[in-house]
């Protein structure tokens, strides 16, 4: 499995685009296991106010894959929102799961 992790942060972070963001989230993931092998995510609101997202994937060649899919009318939509709201992204880490104790 390969998995890689973000930290968002909002232009302006407040309650009604903190729901907004979880709801892009929630549909980007969505769009991603329906259309590109994603196996999934979670997010995290952290004591700093800033997002954290975990993502993974079957393997890296599917992620890698994943940014040739082409984008959904509502993707697009969500998409949209979400840069409304969101700073630009920052990923923290990206790799090979090597042991995997999370209970699902």
């Amino acid at each position: 499995m390969f998995a890689i992790s973000y930290k968002f942060a909002l232009s302006t972070p407040t309650p009604e685009n903190e729901k907004k963001f979880a709801e892009c989230w929630k549909g980007v993931t969505q769009f991603f296991q329906n259309n590109a092998g994603a196996l999934g995510s979670r997010l995290h609101k952290g004591e700093d106010g800033a997002f954290y997202a975990y993502a993974e994937w079957p393997d890296k060649a599917t992620f890698e894959a994943s940014q040739q899919v082409l984008p959904t009318e509502d993707f697009v939509k969500t998409r949209l929102v979400w840069a409304e709201i969101c700073e630009p992204s920052e990923i923290l880490w990206a790799g090979e799961v090597v042991a995997d104790l999370l209970k699902s």
